[in-house]
């Protein structure tokens, strides 16, 4: 008698699919995620496969050059796009759910999920009291990741109260109100401004990609291979990852491509500080691109390039001032 495979549990979905992984219990599949194309129209995995491969080839040439800082931020490696005619779902289909058809899959690392201590503590915080029990028992919010959100406060002016209590910790958005709410330091605050800008230096100008709409969580470092630094505070030990590629476009190293790349600035989620509401954040993350940016372009032939970095941050200030 042949046993039924451990089954995949679905740890999160968006427009462009939903993903899924082995329970934690299950190594060394645990250490996988796949993603299905299953969500919304006119997304791609199989550009997401080809635009993350240029991202973790764009982080090796930061690496390799002979820049100031180390890299800090995670990404998940990318292993392997399947087509619904590939191999992997005779042996991989049964692990669905009753109805589930092969399609478009995208294998890589799972981003470690956030600890139980680390739940418990948002959920003491940030989840009406009427929900905590319920919450704290849920299997889906042991899927946690911490979506940091420097440019954008929960609540503001512009911003009040809302009577929704819905609450999830999946892809949880920590804004900057909660962090401060949360006593984390102004000094790893300004890590995460400064690993953001790194990281979207690296992107416009070794990736050659406006970076629009990736993500950005906190989460546990990876058990296995290289390893930032990682950071201690209220959330635990953690590090900041980055995902989600598929609406990355290429970028032209000149005015047209600077002004795509601002324009993506403004379309992805409120990761980034923002001049208007965060601007002490703003501040590290300016400093820190520009020199990012410099020391990049710098070992480049083309010197008439120094100025696009700048062309880029004065644009993202001239916009937040209009907005």
């Amino acid at each position: 008698m042949q046993l039924k495979k451990a089954a995949f549990r679905r740890i999160g979905a968006g427009f462009c699919g939903t993903v899924w992984a082995l329970e934690l219990n299950h190594p060394p599949a645990q250490e996988y995620a796949f993603k299905r194309e299953d969500g919304g129209p006119g997304r791609s995995l199989e550009k997401e496969y080809e635009m993350h491969k240029l991202v973790l080839h764009a982080m090796e040439l930061y690496e390799q050059a002979n820049i100031s800082r180390p890299l800090h931020v995670s990404i998940p490696r990318c292993h392997q796009f399947m087509k619904p005619d590939d191999s992997w779902w005779s042996e991989n289909l049964e692990r669905f759910p009753d109805g589930y058809a092969p399609c478009n899959t995208l294998r890589s690392d799972r981003i470690p999920p956030v600890g139980q201590q680390t739940r418990e503590i948002l959920i003491d915080k940030f989840c009406p009291a009427r929900l905590v029990s319920q919450i704290k028992d849920s299997d889906a919010n042991r899927d946690c990741l911490i979506r940091p959100y420097l440019g954008r406060h929960r609540y503001n002016s512009k911003r009040p109260k809302s009577g929704f209590t819905a609450f999830s910790l999946r892809n949880f958005p920590l804004h900057l109100d909660q962090m401060e709410d949360l006593e984390i330091p102004l000094t790893d605050l300004v890590i995460y401004s400064e690993l953001m800008a790194e990281t979207l230096a690296i992107l416009h100008w070794f990736g050659m990609m406006d970076a629009n709409d990736v993500e950005f969580v906190l989460a546990p470092p990876r058990k296995n291979g290289k390893k930032p630094a990682i950071i201690s505070n209220i959330l635990g030990d953690h590090v900041m990852w980055i995902l989600a590629f598929d609406c990355c476009n290429e970028i032209s190293f000149d005015i047209e491509g600077v002004e795509q790349a601002v324009r993506a600035f403004f379309k992805n989620d409120p990761f980034y500080p923002r001049p208007t509401s965060s601007p002490g954040l703003w501040s590290a993350f300016r400093v820190k691109y520009i020199q990012t940016s410099s020391e990049i372009l710098a070992e480049l032939a083309d010197k008439t390039l120094l100025d696009l970095p700048v062309r880029f941050i004065d644009g993202v200030e001239s916009k937040s001032v209009k907005a």
